[in-house]
């Protein structure tokens, strides 16, 4: 892939590897690097860039473009979770990184789109040759699983709630 300065400007904006927006010369090498292990892939509108349930081993950068972050219900509904831009420096897949695991949610391009694509395997490598960059990265990394965490066990505390909620309200009925 081409480097650019087009490209390792939007890693630098990327808050998995925002610890190197600084321009040092390590840092701009640092992110020289990771640019030099990025392969480039196109979507046009509609097309599944993650699809819910496969196992994935590849974290995507939104280059240019929208999507959609779809999840779906035990009966297979899907609902839209949020809408994203490319201006709002995203990314996603980024377990993908440590683990190989199913997605947990789908990812549809709704407007063609580029993405910036890294995987796993070549993550690892970098991380060997630089290790503060595995040190910054996996500590976002954390941070966001910490927030979904949160968020999730507040979402089941809510449910749970209800659910005690209805089953008294049907005991006095």
């Amino acid at each position: 892939m081409e480097i650019t300065d087009e490209i390792i400007s939007k890693l630098a904006k990327i808050e998995l590897f925002s610890d190197f927006a600084k321009p040092t010369n390590s840092n701009k090498q640092i992110l020289k690097k990771i640019s030099e292990k990025l392969n480039v892939k196109e979507f046009a509108s509609g097309d599944e860039i993650i699809k819910e349930g496969d196992i994935g081993d590849t974290l995507y950068i939104l280059f240019q473009g929208n999507v959609q972050v779809q999840r779906s219900t035990p009966s297979k509904e899907r609902f839209a979770v949020v809408n994203l831009t490319s201006n709002m420096n995203v990314f996603f897949g980024e377990i993908a990184l440590i683990d190989k695991d199913k997605r947990s949610a789908s990812v549809v391009a709704t407007t063609d789109c580029k993405t910036l694509t890294l995987t796993g395997d070549d993550f690892r490598k970098l991380c060997e040759e630089e290790p503060i960059l595995g040190y910054h990265a996996l500590y976002h990394i954390a941070k966001r699983m910490a927030v979904s965490l949160r968020r999730s066990t507040e979402d089941s505390l809510t449910l749970y709630q209800a659910l005690i909620d209805e089953v008294e309200g049907n005991k006095q009925d």
